[in-house]
């Protein structure tokens, strides 16, 4: 098999995997059973937003926001080729960049993104961890667009946790999954190295505190 051959088997192995993806994902989300709480605070920011989740939460995040013309960060890692393929099925604007490979070009597109009032989504701990380590990605974002920054949090009745760095979450088919909005954080003035930190941690204690909120909401539903 010469070198065309070989790289057009790739290229239909690679877009049979996206399609299956996204059908998988698709499937499942249509199956599971959504109670969404304070999902109203949306449509206080005309202006635009930047919702945050942690990563390893993402896969129904991807379903949950279809069709919205939300614009998603994509990594330029392979596994990002992936999701961002995945992600164009679902109807999402994409910028590709990561906090450690083409961040810098792919920031300036999404604050040019946010002044026109399209809301950005984003992981804050992604593409490649520590769990929970906040990048300062999502906070720069909303220092120079002005809008604020509303963590959301997908937890489950039933789900699988992957040994990942990011203890990736596949929800159980059927199961029920609270989206919870946490109270909007606004980062306004100037960001030197001690306040970018305590920025950091204020965005770290939201996205725990709004999921624990929404593991409370699960357990009394």
């Amino acid at each position: 098999m010469d070198d065309h051959s070989r790289s057009r088997v790739q290229g239909f192995k690679i877009r049979t995997s996206v399609f299956f993806g996204w059908i998988f994902t698709s499937l499942l989300g249509f199956s599971i059973r959504f109670r969404k709480i304070r999902e109203e605070i949306l449509t206080e920011y005309k202006d635009g937003f930047v919702i945050v989740c942690w990563h390893g939460q993402q896969l129904i995040g991807f379903y949950h926001f279809r069709g919205r013309g939300y614009t998603a960060l994509a990594s330029e890692h392979r596994d990002g080729e992936y999701a961002a393929s995945i992600l164009r099925y679902f109807g999402w604007r994409l910028v590709r960049g990561s906090s450690t490979r083409g961040g810098v070009g792919g920031l300036i597109k999404l604050i040019n993104t946010l002044r026109r009032g399209i809301p950005v989504v984003i992981t804050p701990d992604g593409p490649q961890g520590p769990i929970y380590h906040v990048e300062p990605g999502a906070i720069y974002l909303a220092q120079k667009s002005g809008v604020p920054i509303i963590p959301v949090a997908f937890v489950f009745s039933k789900a699988i946790y992957l040994k990942t760095w990011d203890k990736f979450v596949v929800p159980y088919p059927f199961c029920r999954c609270v989206v919870q909005y946490g109270e909007p954080l606004l980062i306004q003035g100037k960001l030197d190295e001690n306040r970018l930190a305590v920025e950091k941690e204020r965005l770290a204690q939201a996205l725990h505190q709004t999921n624990e909120v929404a593991q409370k909401a699960l357990t009394e539903w």
